[in-house]
């Protein structure tokens, strides 16, 4: 550890070695981000391309029928309504 605080206090000593060092270590720093969020955006694509692979492909598979006649999603029957619990609006005497 003494070679590594020599070093420290060497860069602290003479600030354009400080900031060139920390110029550095910053572009370092940017270079591996960077290789990092290329990496993720590689796996985004093969997760992508897989799904495309395997899945349904844009176009494929599904339809929509701008007939009006057609019978809609979700049914109209039943004997359940929507109602008002009147309970709770009268007042206690």
């Amino acid at each position: 550890m003494g070679f590594v605080s020599a070093i420290i206090a060497l860069l602290r000593a003479v600030p354009s070695l400080e900031r060139l060092f920390l110029k550095i270590a910053d572009g370092v720093k940017e270079a591996n981000a960077k290789a990092r969020f290329n990496a993720k955006l590689g796996r985004i694509d093969a997760a992508i391309a897989a799904a495309r692979d395997d899945g349904v492909r844009d176009g494929e598979g599904t339809q929509w029928s701008l007939d009006p006649d057609r019978t809609p999603p979700i049914s109209e029957g039943g004997a359940t309504r929507a109602r008002v619990d009147e309970g709770s609006t009268a007042e206690s005497g």
